[in-house]
């Protein structure tokens, strides 16, 4: 879906390049489906397994593209895929590496804020108007993950184009910080008979904690009366929850340094749930330190007209009794 919105609107801005894509699900069957003439189909050696890519895939194309002529690299995906690209190249590797996100982790700093910013990141690079820059190359170990730890590590950097407000910042290292204030608001806003969806990260975790709360580090949860109802939710059994228990209120903080409120590291909160709470239902936590650094914050729901429903002005909570007004923006409008 992603992959096609981005070549979509790379041909409604006007784009007239040549594109090289692999054949089949790696690109060459969306450019067949939006009917693009200016392309070049590459059969990969190694057959698609179950009709399913892999890292081999990856690595095969891009350490042809040199070969193919090309002057950028775009892959829809998150940072395994990104870490995948870094680590089938040299540290000379000098082709821009552009990431339109798709993934659930998606933390390293070559990402676009959405497909259609990826799109006009692309038109602007080919206008000479988007600098290349070195980016960070970050993942998260999946195991520790599931153990509720969060180990990330850099891999390295990669060259990838950059325009204002239309790439995302790299996930940064959490801080220590006081989360007790925000505990004891939150403690006296909740209201009995309601489903509280928590989202993933420390600061929510660290909430919970002092609550009380069974919660997962990095997964998505779900409260009623004080308790825990289940944890590490996928999508499926969260619109099951809102079905039974009804208008829920979601909890959010920010991932990292990303910017993202929603769609990135959270996406089993569907637009179907987040419609069922609706934006006066959307609770926002930060810490103040992260506050003082963010004034706005990004969505990516994969849904673009609840992408601008939940567009406005929010308050977020930072301590006792403490707010800031924060805006919240569709990642792929443009400013």
């Amino acid at each position: 879906m992603r992959g096609l919105r981005f070549l979509e609107e790379l041909l409604r801005l006007g784009f007239e390049g040549s594109i090289v894509a692999p054949a089949g699900l790696m690109g060459g069957d969306l450019l067949k489906t939006v009917g693009y003439s200016r392309s070049e189909i590459v059969e990969l050696r190694k057959p698609f397994i179950g009709g399913i890519s892999t890292r081999e895939h990856t690595v095969e194309f891009v350490m042809g593209a040199r070969r193919y002529g090309c002057d950028l690299i775009v892959f829809v995906g998150g940072d395994g895929t990104a870490r995948d690209i870094y680590l089938s190249v040299d540290s000379s590797y000098d082709i821009p590496v552009l990431g339109i996100p798709a993934g659930v982790k998606v933390y390293s700093g070559v990402f676009a804020l959405g497909a259609e910013g990826g799109a006009h990141l692309v038109i602007l690079y080919r206008d000479g108007y988007a600098r290349v820059e070195m980016r960070p190359i970050i993942d998260a170990n999946e195991e520790d993950l599931r153990r509720g730890v969060l180990n990330i590590k850099k891999y390295g950097e990669l060259p990838t184009i950059v325009a204002k407000n239309l790439i995302q910042g790299s996930k940064e290292p959490g801080y220590e910080y006081d989360v007790e204030g925000i505990a004891r608001y939150i403690s006296e806003m909740m209201k009995r008979d309601r489903l509280y969806i928590l989202g993933p990260g420390i600061t929510i975790y660290e909430i919970a904690k002092i609550l009380g709360i069974d919660k997962t580090p990095f997964g998505v949860d779900a409260i009623y009366n004080g308790k825990t109802v289940e944890r590490d939710l996928n999508s499926e059994s969260l619109e099951k929850l809102v079905e039974i228990y009804g208008e829920p209120s979601i909890i959010l903080s920010p991932i990292g340094g990303t910017g993202f409120l929603l769609g990135r590291g959270n996406q089993q909160i569907t637009p179907k749930v987040i419609r069922a709470a609706g934006r006066k239902n959307i609770i926002i936590v930060m810490t103040p330190e992260k506050a003082s650094r963010i004034n706005i914050l990004f969505v990516d729901t994969g849904d673009k007209d609840l992408d601008q429903e939940l567009e406005g002005y929010y308050r977020a909570i930072t301590g006792y009794r403490e707010e800031k007004i924060i805006a919240v923006k569709a990642s792929w409008k443009h400013t």
